[in-house]
């Protein structure tokens, strides 16, 4: 007899808590807790969750992670970029080069295989926002640590989408020897930030209208909850990043309309819970520890080279950019998560690759599998950095929401 998907988001919800109160009681993120619930639920023991059910749920993802670039983006008003914006911007580009740069070069050195190499570099340079700022909120950090880490994590991923864009046209080059102009490999993702970006302006103007003229929490949460289903189904509907074009919308409320926009922060906020639980159970329910052997010495050699390259790139950025002791210290161990841009764009590199023969799935396969297993260890030991660094920086418990 099958399961109802609603009991079976039910079960999910509820010992998904269950195990983010106990690990919290350890000391641990309560987010670890939600991902081993759903390791243990899902294809690598119980097999509660079957991949077409995951499949099928899979818009609750989106969902979870538009919600989560919103919320970011509401929190990043114009005094914090005048503030921190150079060091915002130069470290977040030292340290995605830094992570591209090291994987690449680690890659080109065992294979021998250049297009590999910037493959691997590209997928390194992302950095999983949801398992970042989740830890931020449960430990309730504010500070100039916080603040850097929510900017550069949100534009992280546009950074990570140009770095793949032009990799993967290289790639693509090198692997089936020909042609390719500079424009065909700057056109695409530039095209898409910028239509993200356009996209998530735009509603943000009309939601800065309705803020000003919400009148209770209720009409509040219901305008600003149409506003994230909008911008993620434009988002989805024309191939775009939804973190990124909700982080622009957030950004555009909160600078718009700073009253109304804490009001639909706070709205908002207090919808996430659920959603949360729900979104990293389901995260956790993917990973498959069975792909762990099969990352071998390639996948030893993307963790070293993209946590080095994290952590120099973060320390280096920091220290051209003149930030503070705490940014320089502890924002490089801060980036270590990779989940969901990672993992989807390694599912493009597949798809992209497919077409060019078996040798081309094979490199496709290659990709999925050292990404997946990557990612499996990676969630698990991200959360846990980001809480030391925070608690280490004197941020923890600082905020009041």
């Amino acid at each position: 007899m099958s399961l109802h998907v609603l009991l079976l988001l039910g079960i999910a919800v509820a010992i998904g808590f269950g195990g983010g109160k106990l690990f919290k009681k350890l000391h641990v993120p309560q987010i670890v807790g939600y991902i081993v619930v759903g390791v243990f639920l899902g294809t690598s023991f119980l097999k509660l969750y079957q991949p077409q059910l995951l499949d099928q749920l899979i818009d609750i993802n989106a969902l979870a992670l538009g919600i989560i670039g919103f919320l970011i983006g509401s929190e990043l008003r114009l005094s914090i970029f005048r503030r921190l914006g150079k060091t915002i911007f130069v470290t977040l580009l030292f340290e995605a080069l830094g992570a591209f740069v090291l994987v690449a070069l680690g890659v080109f050195i065992l294979t021998g295989k250049l297009y590999l190499g910037l493959l691997f570099g590209a997928l390194a340079s992302a950095t999983a926002p949801a398992a970042t700022v989740g830890v931020l909120w449960e430990y309730k950090a504010k500070g100039s640590l916080t603040s850097t880490l929510l900017a550069i994590v949100a534009l992280d991923d546009a950074v990570a989408l140009f770095l793949y864009g032009f990799a993967l046209s290289i790639a693509k080059t090198l692997f089936a020897h020909v042609g390719i102009s500079v424009f065909h490999i700057l056109a695409k993702p530039v095209g898409e930030i910028l239509l993200t970006l356009v996209v998530g302006v735009l509603l943000g103007f009309g939601l800065s209208f309705l803020a000003r003229r919400m009148r209770n929490k209720g009409e509040t949460l219901i305008l600003s909850l149409a506003a994230i289903f909008l911008c993620c189904g434009l988002s989805e509907t024309l191939g775009l990043s939804l973190i990124l074009s909700n982080m622009a919308m957030g950004i555009t409320l909160a600078n718009l309309a700073p009253f109304g926009g804490r009001r639909v922060y706070s709205a908002v906020q207090s919808f996430v819970p659920p959603v949360y639980v729900l979104f990293f159970v389901l995260v956790g329910a993917r990973l498959e520890i069975s792909l762990l052997p099969q990352m071998g010495i390639l996948g030893l050699i993307y963790l070293v080279a993209r946590g080095g390259g994290k952590m120099m790139g973060a320390r280096l950025g920091a220290q051209v950019s003149g930030a503070s002791q705490v940014v320089k210290r502890y924002l490089g161990i801060c980036l270590i998560s990779q989940a969901g841009v990672a993992v989807g764009l390694a599912i493009d590199v597949y798809r992209e690759f497919f077409q060019l023969g078996p040798a081309g799935a094979h490199v496709g396969i290659m990709v999925i599998n050292v990404i997946t297993a990557t990612t499996f260890l990676l969630e698990l030991i991200g959360p846990p950095c980001v809480r030391w660094a925070i608690v280490r920086a004197g941020e923890a418990g600082k905020s009041k929401l």
